[in-house]
């Protein structure tokens, strides 16, 4: 009986508030892969939970292939203070740098103990051209995470929110590949995702039409956590059960071609040999009915529930300039 753990992501509609843009770009540099500059906030954790967050670092610069455009954060008159990404990084200098590509926050400590907040991640600041992220953010409570490495379920949770700040279910809205959001019909647009799942994951009534359907939590058990932090972030459990960016991680969960190759609908170049195996139910079922919905129910005691995955709070320009992006 898989053991299951609730993942929440949340995205709103946005306008942007103000701010312009300038032909001028920050120099570029001679590096040609791209690299997570994971920066660790407060005490650095050691052991098996360090070890989960450099693999994932390790692992998503892997996948990607593409050095991204260096990006301009804050300047010497006006830097930027990372506290209107999350509150929780009191304590960080002002950024007034240069980033390539991405750069990472992580903070664990306690916040109130094991199968409560584990806590949040996502991307803060995205670039004005391209819309890929620049600066991201991570918080985890590290009695969850302590409890969850003693389940074996630690590093799945890590790169599933780290690839939530690289974009998979948080820049889908921005980069105009969601389609009918908070609708039953909601899906992800992207042309490459699609045709992985048809072509090689065996999706071709998943993801008939050419799109791939998205979380909207209508057809699952109503005692398992499903609300507006799954939707529209995470691939449709019921369809695509056990896979990575599904909103629930069971005992197995691949990295899909099809979640990798949405990355390459962003924007990204990705390397598609560091996919795992993986094969889409037919037919997919209502998580609410029959053997894996008793199945997940018997399992719900046990569910942890991550906060909504931040959505990108500001735009930064080629001076560094912050826009913020208003949400409503």
């Amino acid at each position: 009986m898989p053991r299951t753990l609730a993942l929440a992501g949340a995205l709103g509609l946005f306008v942007l508030v103000g701010g312009c843009t300038d032909s001028t770009a920050p120099a570029a540099t001679n590096d040609t892969t791209f690299d997570i500059d994971l920066r660790w906030v407060g005490t650095k954790p050691t052991g098996t939970v360090a070890t989960a967050f450099d693999a994932a670092a390790a692992r998503i610069e892997e996948i990607i292939l593409n050095d991204l455009q260096a990006a301009k954060v804050g300047s010497k008159e006006a830097p930027f203070d990372l506290t209107k990404c999350s509150a929780s990084m009191t304590g960080t200098s002002a950024l007034d740098e240069i980033v390539d590509d991405l750069v990472i926050y992580a903070k664990v400590e306690a916040i109130d103990g094991v199968g409560k907040t584990l806590g949040s991640a996502g991307p803060c600041l995205t670039r004005v051209t391209g819309g890929l992220t620049v600066v991201g953010i991570m918080r985890f409570d590290s009695a969850d995470l302590t409890d969850l490495a003693n389940k074996g379920r630690l590093n799945a949770v890590v790169l599933h929110e780290m690839l939530h700040i690289v974009g998979v279910g948080t820049l889908w809205r921005r980069r105009g590949i969601l389609a009918d959001s908070g609708l039953a019909t909601v899906r992800v647009t992207g042309p490459l995702a699609a045709t992985a799942c048809v072509s090689d994951h065996g999706g071709t009534t998943a993801c008939q039409g050419g799109a791939v359907p998205a979380e909207n939590c209508l057809d699952l058990d109503a005692a398992l956590t499903c609300g507006v932090g799954t939707i529209d972030s995470h691939w449709k459990e019921s369809v695509f059960q056990g896979e990575l960016m599904t909103g629930y991680l069971q005992t197995n969960n691949p990295l899909s071609k099809m979640t990798l190759q949405s990355l390459a609908d962003l924007g990204y170049i990705v390397r598609l040999t560091t996919a795992e195996p993986y094969t889409v139910p037919t037919p997919p079922v209502a998580i609410g009915a029959g053997a894996m919905g008793a199945s997940l129910r018997a399992a719900s005691e046990e569910l942890i529930v991550l906060g909504a995955p931040m959505a990108p709070r500001f735009v930064v320009d080629e001076l560094g300039r912050t826009t913020p992006i208003r949400y409503r």
